[in-house]
């Protein structure tokens, strides 16, 4: 049967999602893939895992996420005890 080239493929849906991209190092992004896992499904704003280093998040919880990252940088920032601090 002669059928044109259009017809024999498969006619799949594709959906489109608007999300906002993270670009972070491999550490920092387990945070975050950590910190989305604690949330109840309902909440959790990780749209797709992509790679090694990018993320892809809901747009409206992207200031949420850049908070937590700030909050757990600083608390995991090194700083030298008082004595050994040079003057």
């Amino acid at each position: 049967e002669d059928r044109p080239a259009s017809r024999n493929l498969d006619h799949k849906m594709v959906s489109a999602v608007h999300g906002s991209l993270i670009e972070t190092d491999i550490p920092c992004k387990v945070y975050i893939l950590h910190i989305n896992e604690q949330l109840p499904p309902a909440e959790r704003f990780v749209i797709q895992d992509l790679d090694e280093t990018h993320l892809l998040v809901q747009p409206h919880r992207l200031e949420y996420v850049k908070a937590e990252v700030k909050a757990w940088q600083q608390k995991n920032q090194f700083a030298p005890p008082a004595d050994l601090r040079q003057t």
